[in-house]
């Protein structure tokens, strides 16, 4: 079966049509190429508690084994997703945020500043990415051999 994703920018400006989702569209793209099926793709806004709340309420329906945030997770006031994933996830996957941030250093260093996490809310797991779309690209292509493992895991399904 193949893995379903709920894939969330997360931005004003994405939601005013401000801006293009170049990384939201890789990853998009990405996650197709795998035969994974997006079944949510959606602009959310900079609220910290909208976006807990929305979080919750996909990972709670029991839809979708992994959810990907993309964008707001730098250093501006309005990057405030780690905020709410530290609202939404009961465990942590440290290892998964850390990887993402080693791969993009090779080519930016500016990864450093970047604030993403990865968890877990009932058995679906949550991850942050990064807004670029070369940082998307590369982050795909460290985690995509160990991602199906990691939901199986989580699903309590023998592997």
């Amino acid at each position: 079966m193949p893995i379903q994703v709920a894939l969330f920018t997360v931005g004003d400006r994405y939601v005013s049509g401000g801006a293009k989702d170049e990384a939201g569209d890789n990853l998009n793209a990405s996650c197709l190429k795998m035969g994974w099926e997006v079944v949510i793709r959606q602009a959310l806004g900079d609220d910290e508690q909208g976006l807990a709340s929305h979080l919750t309420q996909t990972v709670d329906s029991g839809t979708v084994d992994i959810v990907f945030t993309v964008d707001g997770i730098g250093l501006q006031a309005k990057d405030r997703v780690p905020e709410a994933m530290y609202q939404v996830c009961e465990k942590w996957i440290p290892g998964l945020s850390e990887l993402i941030r080693n791969k993009a250093y090779e080519k930016t260093p500016l990864v450093a500043l970047t604030r993403g996490v990865a968890g877990i809310r009932g058995k679906t797991i949550v991850i942050n990415m990064p807004g670029s779309p070369t940082a998307i690209k590369d982050s795909m292509d460290v985690l995509r051999s160990i991602f199906r493992l990691a939901v199986d895991q989580v699903k309590g399904t023998p592997t």
